[in-house]
């Protein structure tokens, strides 16, 4: 039997119940993970529970806000209690409120500097005392974005957080390269999730709507749209991370845009 390129590895994916997180859940346990499942809503993050499981892979569910320290360390302790250890941390759980930096308000700047960033700290630091070991080895990765590196009208907020994924992950690689561990990001250009869709129909997320206007979206499809990824496409990039194949690779930012933001 053939032995997938993460047989035996034990996985935390966050925000996995939809989008891109979800498409990486269940590309892990078909290459052999054992994956917790996590979500802010239980429906979803048990849909996707129970798709690995049909499919014949391992998986528990973990409804989890990663704000909350105390949440963050129930996950990653959710991976050692279920499976025995924690070899691959996906920090991927994300939200968007775009303004402009003269009309946003408080709320919408800490709610995605929240979740992306503290989001990945917390679950990071909870990961400590079971990576932090003498060659443990295990990967982190971080879920940043093209406008992080780049900036983008409207979004000071994500390019803010997206932007201190990059500080952070290039800090973990350092701290923990001693004990095996590797930490990279990867910076996703316009990928086909319920944030980038069309906000007029759009889903309503912890109280507000998220998307992009129509007119705004239109504008931004002429020049993406050869490179519009679905979030199997961007799942690939970060199982390699994930794998044996990246060993050697850490401290890195992977521009996963098909050439679109360069």
């Amino acid at each position: 039997m053939t032995l997938g390129r993460l047989d035996g590895k034990v996985a935390v994916v966050t925000g996995s119940g939809r989008g891109i997180g979800k498409a990486e859940a269940k590309l892990f346990a078909s290459e052999g993970a054992s994956i917790v499942v996590d979500d802010i809503d239980d429906r979803p993050m048990e849909e996707t529970v129970r798709e690995i499981q049909e499919a014949g892979g391992r998986a528990v569910g973990c409804v989890a806000d990663v704000t909350k320290a105390e949440d963050a360390q129930r996950l990653i302790d959710t991976a050692v209690s279920s499976f025995g250890r924690l070899d691959i941390l996906v920090n991927n759980a994300g939200l968007t409120r775009d303004n402009l930096i003269a009309r946003m308000t408080d709320q919408q700047w800490d709610i995605v500097v929240d979740i992306s960033l503290k989001g990945s700290f917390n679950c990071i630091r909870a990961a400590a005392r079971h990576m932090m070991k003498p060659n443990h080895g295990g990967t982190i990765i971080n879920t940043s974005s093209v406008v992080g590196l780049f900036g983008n009208i409207g979004q000071a907020n994500y390019s803010a957080a997206k932007a201190g994924l990059v500080g952070l992950t290039k800090t973990v690689a350092k701290e923990w390269q001693r004990y095996g561990v590797t930490c990279n990001a990867v910076a996703f250009g316009f990928v086909d999730t319920r944030l980038t869709r069309e906000k007029e129909t759009g889903e309503e997320v912890m109280g507000e709507k998220v998307g992009i206007p129509k007119k705004v979206r239109d504008n931004m499809m002429q020049g993406v749209m050869a490179y519009l990824l679905t979030p199997e496409d961007a799942a690939k990039p970060v199982l390699f991370l994930a794998s044996p194949d990246a060993r050697y690779i850490t401290g890195q930012v992977l521009n996963v845009s098909a050439g679109a933001f360069i």
